[in-house]
């Protein structure tokens, strides 16, 4: 119990001390790295970091993947706002020394077309944009009931011709107890260095603007494009516990509080109903979100010849944007 204590205090003086001072409220970019990628957790109100177990614990905590068995995949993808998408896909497997994953977190969309000041209706030629994340993962088990994890991943984003990348870092950690299988899960996400934009576009810009007269020092036009931004990391504490738990049946009441460097903290409360560990239903609500705020979800899992299966769905409100679907598929070996 004095271990519990402990670990919770020190999540609460992290919190503590990053909320002193003034507010970072959009200060940050890369925030594809936000997006919840993956179904149980969004339908959970993306309060999953002390009840992940398993594969999808690439995105939610890497210590997560410590409790895995074997091959596990999963591969994800949500239709996101204004016609974007977002993809996730990863790979477990376990060894005698621990657990090795490998993951990518993908932000995609359609090609648009370039306009201008002359030609505001379109010049005939198109522009893409895209945001990576490739992350390998290791977790072990400390003890039978405390597993830790760490990430490292390379963080990639582009748009025409420019381009900014840097190295991020993900540390996450579970602590299970007895009473009623509490489990208190930590994460420390995206944990790294600032990303700056290069390329032609920007290169160029100062002679292009020369050789069009105007001044060139402290262009406004030429700051807003390769202006260093910080990737936006995040800390995350939460409970998981099962009030209800027999052969058939399981409750769970799950509880996380979000600090994001980038904006207020964020309280979210989840819950799941598991029949038999075949049928899942879920639930969630956000408490601190612009936009958002009830999500769930379903989930069904089956063994297929001895490979292992689940197929999961969340639906989640976003407000005057609409809803957000979720969809994966999770196979283990």
């Amino acid at each position: 119990m004095k271990s519990i204590i402990k670990f919770i205090l020190i999540s609460l003086l992290i919190i503590s001390l990053k909320g002193q001072g003034f507010t970072n409220v959009g200060s940050a970019g890369a925030n594809f790295l936000q997006i919840p990628a993956e179904p149980v957790g969004a339908a959970l109100g993306n309060s999953y970091v002390a009840h992940v177990k398993g594969v999808e614990g690439l995105y939610w905590n890497p210590s997560a993947i410590a409790f895995t068995e074997g091959t596990e995949v999963i591969l994800s993808t949500v239709d996101w706002i204004i016609d974007t998408r977002i993809s996730f896909a990863g790979v477990t497997h376990s060894f005698d020394f621990g657990t090795i994953g490998l993951s990518v977190t993908a932000l995609t969309m359609d090609d648009m077309e370039i306009t201008t000041e002359l030609n505001p209706n379109g010049t005939g030629q198109f522009f893409g944009a895209g945001s990576y994340a490739v992350g390998l993962s290791y977790a072990t088990r400390i003890i039978d009931r405390f597993s830790f994890g760490a990430t490292i991943k390379y963080v990639y984003e582009y748009i025409w011709e420019t381009n900014g990348s840097a190295i991020a870092f993900d540390f996450g950690s579970v602590y299970i107890t007895d009473f009623h299988n509490l489990r208190i899960g930590m994460r420390l996400a995206n944990f790294g260095g600032s990303v700056t934009f290069a390329g032609d576009p920007i290169d160029n810009k100062a002679a292009e603007i020369q050789n069009s007269g105007a001044t060139y020092v402290n262009d406004p036009r030429l700051e807003r494009v390769s202006k260093e931004y910080s990737l936006p990391q995040t800390f995350n504490v939460g409970i998981a516990i099962d009030p209800l738990s027999t052969k058939n049946h399981r409750l769970t009441l799950l509880a996380s509080a979000v600090d994001p460097s980038d904006n207020d903290t964020q309280i979210i409360f989840g819950t799941e109903y598991a029949f038999n560990d075949l049928v899942f239903l879920r639930g969630g609500y956000k408490s601190g979100y612009d936009e958002q705020d009830f999500s769930f979800g379903v989930g069904l899992k089956y063994d297929l010849a001895g490979i292992k299966t689940q197929f999961d769905y969340a639906y989640s409100a976003f407000g005057i944007l609409g809803g957000i679907n979720f969809i994966s598929l999770k196979v283990g070996i």
